[in-house]
């Protein structure tokens, strides 16, 4: 099957005769600060909000919680969905009830749109709807929009970065001397980590947002299930301070290189150079680096992590999915054709723990 462009897109079918209406599926933390930035900026544009436990009490100034997200899916006024539950099951069959309807999507999960965002997409534009998803990588950077629109028509040679906040918050207060489990344990007080964090310090996190990312840069599906991964949870002091005596930092890294047949990829702990774009991010901070073939290399920066930066990018969507629909702008088919040959990041391997180093 050969690859659709990015470019390629369907006819739209006329505009729904309504003013816009959000739907909101999920009041979590990013939930909750997409639900008080559109009760603020935007009255009115907010018409419901279903939540798995509606008499549980929430810091969002809301009339009447739904506890079935289908009816909110299926509720006339509403004309763009926001799934912000998470998981992937209920998600993708709330999802795919939306875009059957011809309602535009926007999500922040990753997990979701690295295994199934190519096709969705293709069917969203087969009924006229949108799908967006800036928040599934980088928190507020807004990394997706540039590689769909001003980087569009650029060979793009690689593509990665720290791309997961969690354990960069982790590795940066392991180097100010704290151990990996208190380090951890702050980061779930702050909010930048889950109860249960295995998918962060395991390196899967990251490995769902490289194949989003790789996936848009090149053209074709990166398989998440193809990427090597390796985490951080084995990181121990000493691999902390063997950098620190070469002037190195130690990161999480997600990288992906396009090559003749295919894709070169891993998401791995890295030692970088202090002067590498790559060890620039602190705490939960994210960077990502596009390399094209006429633009060179390009630097995105920002704050990764936590409720606030991801509700922007959500918000940011939401205002999108309402401006392509009125401008009766057609969307993409997206991504779509066999997945491209992944192979192993190919790195040298120094000090006790054979950890890569990036130059």
């Amino acid at each position: 099957m050969s690859a659709l462009s990015l470019h390629d897109s369907l006819e739209r079918p006329a505009p729904v005769p309504q003013r816009p209406g959000v739907g909101l599926l999920g009041c979590g933390v990013v939930g909750a600060g997409v639900a008080r930035r559109l009760l603020l900026a935007h009255p009115g544009l907010l018409r419901a909000v279903a939540v798995r436990d509606p008499a549980k009490s929430r810091d969002v100034d809301w009339g009447t919680w739904d506890g079935d997200p289908f009816a909110v899916v299926d509720d006339p006024n509403v004309t763009v969905v926001v799934e912000c539950i998470g998981g992937v099951r209920l998600a993708r069959e709330l999802v795919l009830r939306a875009i059957a309807h011809g309602k535009d999507v926007v999500t922040a999960n990753k997990e979701l749109i690295a295994h199934d965002g190519p096709w969705l997409r293709a069917f969203a534009a087969r009924t006229g709807a949108t799908l967006h998803y800036e928040a599934s990588v980088g928190g507020a950077i807004p990394i997706l929009r540039a590689l769909e629109t001003s980087l569009a028509d650029e060979p793009i040679l690689e593509i990665g970065g720290v791309v997961n906040g969690t354990t960069n918050f982790v590795l940066s207060q392991m180097e100010g001397g704290a151990g990996y489990s208190d380090a951890l344990a702050k980061a779930q007080r702050l909010g930048y980590a889950e109860a249960d964090p295995r998918n962060d310090v395991e390196g899967v996190d990251a490995a769902h947002k490289l194949a989003i990312l790789a996936t848009l840069a090149f053209g074709r599906p990166v398989a998440p299930s193809a990427l090597a991964q390796r985490g951080i949870s084995a990181i121990v002091p000493a691999d902390i301070a063997f950098a620190a005596e070469r002037g190195w930092r130690l990161k999480l890294v997600a990288l992906a290189r396009r090559t003749e047949g295919g894709v070169e990829a891993a998401v791995t702990p890295a030692y970088v150079p202090r002067s590498h774009a790559f060890a620039r991010p602190d705490g939960a901070e994210n960077v990502v680096r596009v390399v094209g073939a006429n633009s060179g290399s390009l630097e995105f920066f920002g704050l990764g992590a936590g409720g606030a930066a991801s509700a922007s990018s959500v918000v940011g969507d939401i205002m999108s999915a309402i401006e392509l629909r009125a401008r009766g702008i057609a969307p993409h088919r997206g991504v779509v054709g066999d997945p491209l040959p992944v192979t192993g990041l190919q790195l040298p391997v120094v000090g006790p723990a054979a950890i890569p180093l990036l130059t």
